[in-house]
């Protein structure tokens, strides 16, 4: 009996212990199979899979900028990272080896390539990133020598841009990462990024590579490119021209431009000096800025360092409000023109002052311009007729046209960083504009003739480029198609029309009125001999600068537009703080465009037509007539046009000529063919034609036995007498006698604007 009860008490002790079993370790379990298979399945198997196998990434192609005709404007080559796998060398000795050999060809320390031998069990060690081919291919050299399986190289990209500092300022650049850093390069960073691929491969239990038919490859997709409606020509002509006017106006703050399609807004070219090498972005390009980082405490040198960076990198053409003065002045006489309260049967007197208000606003003239017609007074830039078509205009109907121009918002040019307008700040907000007790009578009147509010250079020539095309404000563009890795075109990008601001008949108007600010106003300097070029100047103070430093600190500007009988493109530069003489927009910004323009005009192909008085100045080239006879040269000179010739020595041949083929000179200029006689082999020294007429320079060229090649506004109808004011080869260089010496002739009369 007691046996049996002893088992029973056993049974269920045993019974006991299971239950708990059962009741605690099996849910035990449960939650265990639950947190590995169903909880963590994805966190462990990862785990599993970064153990089992080995994951390289693949990096993409970065896509392609191109100019409208696919002129390659930023590029990626194919350079290699080279690594090191520790778990892949056999001993000590090639580990030191390895070592030795890279620090040699990469130029590295010998510590360094051996400390990332150490690393037994890592597979992927870099060293260097971004090697270039010629340096690399010795770096397989080696590895081939001397059969050393730890030694990998792995293909990367790099980015170029061939032309350094053409349009950087529209480009921007990217990291060391090939990331977009800046302007389109950033904008447009996804669509030229492509898509990582990678290369997995599986492992075995010592860590080394099972065969190829374990490794799975996913191929990268490599970047999309970008083709701008930059024109390669173009931004090369701009650029050119504002170089130049840089370095003779001695502009403190640089200049910058802008050339558009007015019927499609399409950017052409946009372009700033200084400006800075996109190959080194994160180098000064500025010399004086750059000394200045150098001379500062060594503290403050990596801030100053940035600054000025940033300021380099900036695109300020979309970014940077100005005062755009008497510019302005073709907004305020189309507005005029559309509302009917301005007409080319309207007359304007000006006394040199106007009163508003309570004030007594002058002209740039102070003695005023007497009596003018409407055109007269856009060709004199009469600030009194401008304030007089402000307030026939209305500050209501006024404020409307200035925000259907665009002048309130961005333009939405498919760009980074461009400055949208700050009401109260930018410009004045509707109630201040037009109501009496906040002095709106007067805002008027400044605004009139461009005055009191700011605007960007994107927005400037937007405005106008409707003004001239019909009336259509066309949102500015640069980026017009996308392309694959092929230079195929998978997308394109059509213009669009914002809205229509003024109706076709004012723009036709406005079109001949802008003609004649150059033949016959203040824009003559302009003038371009064979093609119809209008447009207005500007000359804008900073009055900000005035109040915060002292001083007195200007932008001068021009806006051009050609040919007039059928628009194709705007130009408007911009001079900010000339320091030279001279620092109206008609005196030294309407040169540059005229000098840009008579490169740009052949360039798109459009024809000249001359006048007479074109005509008679014309430089033209004299053709190659050396080792023809002497009858067929002179033949052929007077086809050419150079009628004045004269003949030296008694030969048939020509063995010799003055000046020589391929020179632009005058058709009235005497060509010397010299037949069996050898030319004068002196020399004489260019004389200084600064100040010189037309005529007075001929003569004093033509007695030194020198040629005259004569540009710039030459042709220009105006009472203005013009002068020499700049000329190549400099004054007192030595030349051969029969040297052609370039001089551009322009106005200096002062235009206030």
């Amino acid at each position: 009996m007691k046996a049996r009860s002893a088992k029973n008490g056993t049974i269920l002790r045993m019974v006991i212990v299971l239950s708990v079993l059962v009741l605690v370790i099996v849910p035990i379990l449960i939650y265990k199979m639950y947190t590995i298979q169903v909880r963590d399945a994805a966190e462990l198997q990862s785990k599993a899979i970064a153990q089992q196998t080995r994951d390289m990434l693949v990096s993409p192609v970065r896509g392609s900028i191109y100019d409208r005709n696919m002129i390659p404007l930023a590029i990626s080559a194919t350079v290699n990272t080279i690594v090191i796998s520790p778990a892949e060398i056999k001993d000590e000795e090639e580990a030191q080896l390895i070592a030795r050999g890279l620090s040699e060809i990469l130029g590295l320390d010998y510590d360094t390539v051996y400390k990332r031998t150490t690393n037994k069990k890592s597979y992927y060690e870099i060293v260097a990133r971004k090697v270039e081919k010629d340096i690399s291919d010795k770096v397989r050299e080696f590895k081939t020598e001397h059969k050393l399986a730890g030694i990998k190289l792995f293909e990367d990209t790099k980015r170029y841009y061939p032309y350094s500092n053409l349009a950087a300022n529209v480009i921007g650049f990217t990291n060391y990462d090939n990331e977009g850093q800046y302007g389109l390069e950033l904008k447009y960073d996804s669509v030229l990024e492509g898509v990582v691929g990678r290369v997995i491969t599986a492992k075995n239990n010592k860590g080394s590579e099972m065969p190829f038919y374990f490794e799975q490859y996913f191929e990268a997709q490599n970047g999309k490119s970008l083709v701008l409606t930059i024109d390669y020509g173009v931004q090369q002509i701009l650029e050119k021209h504002l170089e130049i006017a840089w370095e003779e106006n001695g502009c403190n703050e640089g200049v910058r431009g802008i050339v558009m399609d007015v019927k499609t807004g399409a950017i052409l070219a946009m372009a700033q000096k200084g400006d800075y090498d996109l190959n080194n972005p994160r180098t000064i390009a500025d010399k004086e800025k750059a000394a200045q980082i150098e001379a500062a405490p060594e503290d403050q040198r990596e801030l100053l360092r940035l600054q000025y960076m940033f300021e380099q990198w900036a695109n300020r053409p979309i970014q940077e409000p100005y005062e755009p003065g008497s510019v302005f002045k073709i907004i305020t006489a189309s507005i005029g023109l559309e509302e009917g309260v301005v007409g080319l049967n309207s007359h304007f007197g000006c006394g040199g002052s106007h009163v508003v208000g309570d004030r007594i606003i002058h002209c740039w003239k102070t003695t005023g311009h007497g009596g003018q017609t409407f055109a007269e007074a856009l060709q004199n830039s009469c600030n009194v007729a401008f304030m007089r078509i402000g307030a026939a205009i209305g500050n209501k109907k006024f404020y409307e046209y200035f925000q259907a121009f665009g002048f309130t918002e961005k333009t939405g040019i498919d760009m980074l960083g461009e400055t949208s307008p700050i009401k109260g700040v930018h410009y004045h907000t509707y109630q201040t504009f037009t109501d009496g007790r906040f002095g709106a009578d007067v805002t008027l009147a400044t605004y009139s003739f461009g005055q009191t509010f700011k605007i960007t250079p994107i927005q400037m020539i937007t405005a106008v480029s409707a003004v001239v095309n019909g009336g259509k404000l066309m949102k500015p563009y640069v980026v017009q198609a996308l392309a694959d890795e092929n230079g195929n075109i998978i997308e394109e990008y059509s213009p669009t029309v914002v809205r229509q601001v003024i109706s076709s008949k004012t723009s036709d108007t406005m079109r001949t009125l802008l003609e004649g600010v150059v033949s016959k106003g203040t824009g003559k300097n302009a003038y371009v001999p064979g093609y119809r070029v209008g447009g207005k100047t500007g000359t804008s103070e900073k009055r900000d600068k005035e109040v915060a430093e002292g001083g007195k600190y200007y932008i001068a500007s021009f806006l051009g537009v050609a040919p007039m009988d059928d628009p194709q493109v705007a130009v408007l530069v911009l001079l900010d703080e000339p320091t030279g003489a001279l620092h109206q927009g008609g005196q030294i910004a309407a040169p540059v465009v005229g000098r840009i323009m008579s490169d740009l005009l052949p360039y798109l192909g459009v024809q000249p037509v001359y006048s007479d008085a074109d005509r008679a100045r014309l430089a033209m080239s004299v053709p190659l007539v050396v080792g023809g006879d002497k009858g067929w040269a002179q033949t052929v000179l007077k086809q050419q046009g150079f009628t004045n010739v004269e003949v030296r020595g008694s030969g048939d041949k020509v063995t010799a000529q003055w000046p020589r083929s391929g020179s632009k000179i005058p058709t009235n200029a005497k060509v010397i063919l010299y037949c069996g006689v050898e030319p004068e082999s002196s020399t004489v020294k260019v004389p200084d034609l600064t100040g010189k007429t037309y005529e007075q320079a001929t003569r004093i060229l033509s007695e030194l036995g020198l040629y005259i090649s004569p540009g710039g506004a030459l042709g220009v109808q105006t009472d203005e007498v013009l002068t020499v004011k700049r000329q190549s080869p400099a004054k007192d260089t030595v030349v051969a006698v029969g040297s052609v010496v370039s001089a551009e002739f322009y106005g200096s009369t002062e235009v206030g604007e």
